[in-house]
């Protein structure tokens, strides 16, 4: 049995997952997004090795693109992205390939582990990461020198060589173990791919529950036999906000900071603005004045409260034509605020940002957006800044965790689309030609009723928080 870089990589994420993969219990199917991903990363690779053949290979020199050629070394294969050939000093430099924008700590263990194999056959000299440019701006046709860049690791990749040839050993360890006993489980039961392996019988309100705790804790917290949040000593150190958090799992009570809740909503106006936005984001700029990686928004719901006891109107947007998307969605959402009035979202810094992106790309916006910026309030900070905090959360502020049970008659559940990544893959197969046209009037029924919902699960929060002051 040859191990492969993914086994490593798989290795790294948590050993336990490489057991199950190797003995098939691993739950992971890859979701409609993942497979998006995985096309994109195809794309990227295909422009890469033009990249290469036109930027860096010297034909000049006789050097040669060799691409996705397979080495191995006894137990351990590999196959490359691409190598360059100098024939001079007959040596290579390494290439490897990422549609990011910047450079992980994984990569370069999934490049060291792959150098520990290519330098028994052949001499490499230099290795690169080569992914998008973040920097780069698509106008007109791509620019296929600035989309990309090349950074030298070679000295990263070197530094690594001990550790991991280490940890390559003990992944073929694992995987040829015949029970997992005694195998380290992940520490992130929440997008585990073997949760009856890692985390069997898990509490409902556990330890991994706590925001930000670190692995290191939670690897006391084991060794100290404590699964439950409520079992954790008083003793055990934590931040002030985590302390809470296992307060509630001990009184299963809720927590209400009501002088911090009414001097927030005394500091609001109306009319009351409750906005969300729906994006897909591309990792080569499909339209000008985008950066690799850059989310496109393709959609808006807005509910607007006039005052306390006035009516509340709802307006939406929905682009699905082959244009760039954000233009006549912000020819709508433009003519829907006036001057006064705080703006909701739910967590800012995305469409805070998004805002700061659209003005770039729609200057003639740019005064809109900026004021627009200016009037955002984030809503979940009465959650994150724990004003108000329930056992039930179980330790998350996402809008998913709290609408339950903050407005139980809400749900996200049995829609058709009721996910983001779930709206940002129907606009694409919309917009591609990929759905079928039977199904396309549904669906955009499906993204409209979800968008929507977004906000009205704000409007209703908030109505619940108004009424804890």
């Amino acid at each position: 049995m040859k191990l492969t870089k993914s086994d490593f990589l798989l290795y790294l994420e948590a050993p336990l997952h490489l057991w199950a993969d190797k003995n098939s219990k691993l739950e992971r199917t890859m979701s409609a997004l993942e497979i998006n991903l995985m096309d994109q990363g195809y794309e990227v690779e295909k422009l890469a090795h033009e990249y290469l053949e036109k930027f860096v290979v010297r034909k000049s020199e006789a050097e040669k693109l060799l691409w996705q050629e397979s080495f191995s070394d006894k137990q351990y294969a590999v196959r490359t992205d691409a190598l360059v050939h100098k024939p001079e000093t007959d040596s290579y430099d390494l290439y490897e390939i990422k549609s990011g924008t910047k450079i992980k700590p994984e990569n370069i263990f999934d490049v060291a582990f792959q150098f520990l194999i290519l330098k028994k056959q052949i001499k490499i000299d230099r290795i690169f990461l080569l992914h998008l440019n973040r920097d780069y701006v698509r106008y007109s046709q791509l620019d296929l020198e600035h989309l990309f860049l090349a950074e030298d690791i070679t000295e990263k990749v070197h530094d690594l060589k001990m550790e991991v040839d280490t940890k390559r050993k003990e992944t073929l360890s694992v995987s040829q173990s015949e029970a997992p006993d005694g195998i380290e489980h992940c520490y992130k039961p929440q997008t585990c791919p073997c949760p009856e392996l890692c985390h069997p019988d898990l509490p409902m309100f556990s330890i991994y529950d706590i925001p930000r705790i670190s692995k290191k804790k939670k690897a006391q917290l084991l060794e100290m036999g404590i699964y439950e949040a409520k079992n954790i000593p008083d003793s055990f150190p934590l931040t002030p906000k985590q302390c809470l958090i296992v307060n509630l799992a001990k009184t299963n009570q809720e927590h209400i900071d009501h002088e911090a809740i009414r001097h927030e909503i005394e500091r609001l106006s109306y009319p009351l603005y409750f906005l969300d936005y729906e994006t897909y984001n591309a990792a080569i700029p499909l339209f000008d004045g985008y950066h690799p990686q850059q989310q496109m928004v393709f959609q808006y719901s807005l509910h607007k409260m006039e005052s306390e006891d006035g009516d509340i109107k709802h307006t939406e947007h929905l682009s699905i034509t082959k244009e760039e998307p954000s233009k006549s969605l912000l020819e709508q959402l433009s003519n829907e605020f006036g001057d006064l009035g705080t703006v909701f979202v739910w967590s800012k810094g995305f469409e805070m940002t998004r805002n700061k992106e659209m003005a770039v790309i729609h200057p003639e916006y740019a005064d809109f957006l900026t004021a627009l910026n200016e009037r955002i309030y984030d809503l979940a900070d009465f959650i994150k800044l724990a004003y108000y905090l329930h056992p039930d959360f179980k330790g998350s502020w996402s809008i998913k965790n709290v609408l339950p049970v903050m407005v139980p008659e809400l749900s996200y559940q049995n829609m058709q689309i009721g996910k983001g990544d779930q709206a940002m893959m129907a606009w694409w197969e919309i917009v591609s030609g990929k759905m079928p046209a039977e199904e396309v009037e549904k669906t955009k029924e499906a993204l409209l009723k979800y968008c929507e919902l977004d906000t009205w699960a704000m409007v209703k929060i908030w109505e619940s928080l108004q009424r804890k002051q």
